[in-house]
């Protein structure tokens, strides 16, 4: 599946630079490759695993690619998926020394870590409460106090989301808990877990595996940070309606993969399952021109100039083109004084021997 994720990400990561043969090349330069007998095996359709999640999306973050999607904008029960919402308006609305009272009616909605009547705790000290252990007594606190009152506390959680244009997300209260109208999608849980994965105190807290606040030692609920290498968050939830859920962030080497998995029975047999799928399949191909003798033209008065990309490229290729890269350049307007939007010639990138795309060049 290609469709283009709408999310603009920071993170960049397999940054690969790739040199250049001759200055000019024509079609007789390019060779006829041939696919190996390995190439050939591994273009064999290998089958998405089967999972037993609800509506399940795995995406690569940085492409935006999407690799498998069921049921992705189904409204679905969050869980506590809800809290990455519940921090991030919190951060926005409120100072992060912000003090945060715990009351007798917080603790109605039961406390993971044994928060205290008339505890007061710093908003930085209670995020990671909320997202670790997923605290839901320190959910009503923080939007009690932040907002002045749940109600409307929650009233701007979903004005985060309108502004987001996230259709298929709708809460009724700041802990995840059932609830009629607390509904999400897998498609808007993606966007914004990858929102609050951008924010770097919220990305140091969802990816550890355990951390102390509040003078409490808190363990976090999202096993795949222990359980699969390269795991750096994000959040789980669980709750009767909404079943077993898990959002997944991996990065390695080959690239990014996240899932989102609502309704699981084996949420952590299921992240593994498809995770292992993508890095199996795919990787993540980086093409620039870095400054470089290689990287110029001869200009019409016959003088060297250097050339290249606006920004650097990114693509998702299938393991068996890894490795097999060709690049063309073509220099079809070679003025001594071209304008900064004014492309020079372009750049054809094969793999494996195929065309994956043609991209303009221009002076530097």
């Amino acid at each position: 599946m290609s469709r283009r994720f709408s999310l603009l990400l920071l993170i960049v990561l397999a940054t690969l630079s790739l040199g250049f043969g001759p200055p000019r090349l024509t079609d007789s330069d390019l060779a006829i490759k041939r696919l190996t007998p390995q190439q050939i095996a591994l273009m064999r359709n290998d089958p998405v695993p089967e999972v037993t999640a609800a509506a399940v999306l795995l995406v690569n973050p940085t492409t935006g690619q999407v690799i498998y999607a069921q049921n992705e904008h189904a409204r679905r029960a969050p869980a506590s998926l809800t809290k990455l919402i519940t921090a991030l308006v919190a951060m926005e609305r409120a100072d992060l020394e912000r003090r945060i009272h715990i009351s007798e009616n917080d603790l109605s909605v039961w406390t993971m870590i044994g928060l205290q009547e008339n505890e007061i705790q710093p908003l930085r000290e209670l995020l990671p409460v909320l997202l670790l252990p997923s605290d839901n007594a320190a959910a009503m606190a923080i939007a009690r106090n932040v907002g002045g009152d749940v109600n409307v506390f929650v009233g701007w959680m979903n004005e985060w989301v309108e502004n987001w244009g996230l259709q298929n997300t709708r809460f009724a209260n700041p802990s995840g808990l059932d609830a009629e109208g607390n509904y999400t999608s897998a498609w808007d849980m993606a966007r914004i877990a990858l929102y609050a994965m951008q924010d770097p105190m919220l990305r140091s807290i969802l990816s550890q595996p355990e951390m102390v606040s509040t003078n409490r030692r808190l363990v976090n609920t999202n096993e795949m940070l222990r359980r699969y290498p390269g795991a750096v968050g994000v959040k789980t939830g669980t709750e009767r309606q909404a079943g077993q859920c898990l959002i997944t962030l991996v990065e390695r080497r080959q690239g990014q993969a996240l899932s989102v998995l609502l309704g699981s029975t084996d949420r952590y047999a299921d992240a593994t399952a498809l995770t292992d799928y993508f890095y199996r399949n795919y990787a993540e191909l980086t093409i620039d021109l870095p400054p470089s003798p290689i990287n110029q033209y001869v200009d019409e008065n016959g003088d060297l100039r250097p050339m290249g990309l606006v920004e650097p490229a990114r693509f998702l290729a299938r393991s068996w083109q890894m490795g097999d890269l060709t690049m063309v350049r073509r220099i079809e307007n070679p003025t001594a004084n071209p304008t900064p939007d004014e492309p020079i010639g372009r750049l054809e990138v094969y793999l494996a021997g195929r065309p994956l795309v043609e991209l303009p060049l221009y002076a530097k």
